[in-house]
């Protein structure tokens, strides 16, 4: 499908941000007025008025540039093949590095403040008090603050350091094309970014190995190009991390957002010393399907077959809705308003970018989905959703500099309310092969999140350790690395087929700079939470509420622990993997019966 022949109030409704292009331009022009309105406080920050006067223009600037860049980047992923609207992405993305150096200044002139001069300046303006959670933070960041002409420097690269993560993009979106995939009958099924998942979970093996190979062969085909951007990205990462004085980019990239190095070492620790789950969970998978080898290919496939094996958008709207209930009237007014005012752009086209998110927009989140008639889609929409009303709340609640909740929080609400989700359909239904198929699913989320995720963690752990000993990344290395953590989280029931070797090279979050697993510890405290607000006990809902309520008002660890999970401990991993044994027991159990 072509993205004009999508129905309209399928797609997003980008008027909401701007009710025309024009105005989007008029926006992205009174940006430099803003700018230069900052840039006249250069060198004058040490001045109470004129502090509080930047910080104010600031704020105002932050809100349009966001709006500005929202719009065109939106508009390039519903169709990356359309020029125009990768011209736009491209002004917006120019100008968000235009202004990023003209203000560079900033940092660097406020910690030039003393604390005794910053603390009297609360006192003679108490407007101030409104930045100092933003003013601290940039000042807990001095020890890697750079002169104001290395700031300045490093701005100017911004550009440079987005490449790779560009290239990607247009090589895996809009230049991909796979061979079509050809079932048991000979029947020929189109393969995209969008159909390879609903096909691994056909029941039809001759389909399912035919994706999984003709997928990778475009992978195979152009491996060195694949390595060649990966080592781009993290020779990026390495030059960021050196030239604020790291010790590695995954410290730099964790310190952003206030975590601990150990948090992430806790995660793939606690995950190996409990590997045997998974290699239990295989062995299940393995005689459940009667396989005598089971492949790459057969591990999505549902070993439960669903009652109800196509689910409509309409029917999923409705359950998801239903699933959050337990929030409250006020919560589920706005999360039905989104479902049914173009927040979502459903269905795949043409061009469209793959996979699934949600933008925080100020106006209101926006969501992107490519829509199958699938549990697997229901579940996404849950998630995604999640993200959406995380990030409503947060923009409703805190100011403008305070909302960006850190992406260490990002995947907790989005997750929970899987959980939810979850619950609301075991909770409904009463016939054993359904439960067992639920359950399937419910195992799977926590190989694909809580296992495969950790798996990509310690793959980017890794490779980034090699560019930090200044070897290059290759087809050759990281098929090898790949091939090899895959044999260690599948164990000896799993043939890892050569295909799987190149399965990095498909993978949009390795140029997020250390996102996922964030998606491991951000399930394990996911499913803590969960159990709590379906506790009965309406003060753990006024918690979890308030942290997503809570921007980045305080670190992520602490509105984690207000909300009542506690990921500075390795305990909520342990937990959930726990849970995740106990749920293969149970599968076990009523396969049995």
């Amino acid at each position: 499908m072509k993205r004009n022949e999508q129905i309209i109030e399928n797609t997003w409704k980008l008027e909401d941000i701007f009710e025309t292009e024009q105005e989007w331009k008029n926006c992205l022009d009174h940006l430099d007025d803003l700018v230069k309105k900052c840039v006249s406080y250069k060198d004058k920050l040490n001045d109470v008025n004129n502090l509080l006067a930047y910080l104010n223009t600031w704020e105002e600037l932050s809100h349009d540039l966001e709006m500005c860049y929202a719009y065109a980047y939106l508009s390039s992923d519903q169709d990356a093949g359309n020029g125009h609207y990768l011209e736009l992405k491209g002004f917006a993305q120019a100008k968000w590095v235009e202004i990023s150096n003209q203000c560079s200044f900033f940092d660097v002139q406020v910690l030039q403040i003393e604390e005794e001069t910053l603390n009297s300046f609360y006192e003679t303006k108490p407007e101030l008090l409104k930045y100092k959670r933003f003013l601290d933070e940039c000042r807990r960041l001095k020890e890697h603050t750079l002169s104001e002409a290395e700031e300045n420097l490093l701005s100017l690269a911004g550009q440079v350091g987005q490449i790779p993560d560009s290239i990607f993009g247009m090589l895996d979106n809009a230049d991909v094309s796979f061979k079509e995939a050809e079932d048991k009958e000979g029947i020929k099924h189109d393969l995209t970014h969008g159909s390879f998942i609903a096909l691994m979970h056909n029941s039809d093996e001759v389909l399912r190995k035919s994706a999984f190979k003709n997928l990778y062969q475009f992978y195979k085909s152009h491996v060195n190009t694949y390595a060649s951007i990966l080592d781009g990205q993290a020779q990026v990462l390495k030059f960021q991390a050196t030239a604020r004085k790291y010790n590695s980019s995954l410290e730099a990239s964790l310190d952003a957002n206030q975590v601990p190095v150990s948090v992430y070492d806790n995660l793939i620790d606690t995950v190996h010393k409990n590997i045997e789950i998974l290699h239990k969970y295989m062995k299940t998978r393995k005689k459940v399907l009667n396989k005598e080898e089971l492949h790459m290919y057969d591990l999505y496939v549902p070993m439960v077959e669903s009652v109800n094996s196509e689910i409509s958008y309409e029917q999923a709207k409705e359950e998801v809705l239903q699933s959050v209930q337990v929030y409250g009237k006020d919560y589920t007014s706005v999360y039905e308003g989104g479902l049914n005012n173009r927040w979502i752009d459903i269905y795949e086209n043409e061009g469209k970018c793959s996979g699934a998110y949600s933008y925080g927009v100020s106006v209101h989140p926006y969501v992107l989905m490519n829509y199958k008639e699938t549990l697997d889609s229901e579940f996404t929409l849950a998630h995604e959703m999640g993200h959406a009303m995380h990030s409503y709340l947060s923009n409703t609640y805190q100011s403008e500099l305070d909302k960006d909740y850190k992406i260490f929080v990002a995947e907790v609400a989005s997750t929970c309310n899987e959980a939810l989700l979850m619950d609301s359909l075991l909770k409904k239904t009463t016939d054993k092969k359904e439960r067992a198929y639920l359950i399937n699913y419910f195992l799977e989320q926590y190989r694909t999140t809580l296992y495969r995720q950790t798996m990509f963690a310690e793959f980017e752990k890794i490779i980034h350790e090699k560019v930090a000993r200044n070897e290059r990344l290759t087809a050759a290395s990281l098929n090898k690395i790949y091939h090899d953590l895959n044999a260690f989280y599948y164990g000896e029931d799993v043939v890892v087929d050569e295909e799987i070797d190149y399965e990095w090279a498909r993978i949009p979050h390795f140029y997020m700079n250390f996102y996922v697993y964030q998606y491991a510890t951000g399930f394990s405290a996911a499913m803590a939470l969960s159990q709590k607000i379906l506790s009965g006990d309406p003060q753990n809902v006024v918690n979890y509420l308030s942290f997503l309520k809570g921007g980045c008002s305080k670190s992520p660890i602490d509105l984690l622990k207000m909300a009542g999970v506690d990921m500075s401990s390795p305990e909520p991993v342990e937990l959930a993997l726990q849970k995740f044994d106990q749920l293969i027991d149970e599968f076990d159990a009523l396969l049995e019966d």
